[in-house]
């Protein structure tokens, strides 16, 4: 019994330092930040990685500065819709299609909370 107590004891100690806590519920804006960077891989990352057809580079605050001071909506709107600016073009939807308006949001704020 005293082992039993001890692995459990364990557990809820590895819980708690990887902030999954006892409820087994996972923390909403990780998780959308976590599916963000899915989308982000699969799609965005292509460009955004290295800044192909002037995108900025994901991680670079300089070149996302300016861009995150227009706003959220206004990014989300230029990744839904396609932009082209002075730097380059967006396609909409990153090229995508079947990304939905949730999928895009996700990833730009991925982008904006990994390049501020």
């Amino acid at each position: 019994m005293k082992g039993a107590h001890i692995a459990r004891r364990k557990l809820s100690v590895l819980m708690l330092l990887s902030g999954i806590g006892l409820s087994g519920c996972a923390d909403p804006a990780a998780e959308a930040l976590k599916k963000g960077q899915q989308i982000w891989e699969g799609t965005c990352k292509v460009c955004h990685l290295n800044g192909i057809a002037g995108a900025p580079p994901m991680g670079n605050s300089v070149a996302w500065k300016p861009r995150i001071e227009k706003g959220e909506a206004t990014l989300v709107s230029h990744a839904l819709n396609g932009f082209t600016g002075n730097e380059g073009t967006m396609p909409p939807r990153g090229g995508k299609p079947a990304l939905t308006d949730e999928d895009v949001t996700l990833a730009v704020r991925y982008m904006i909370h990994n390049s501020q």
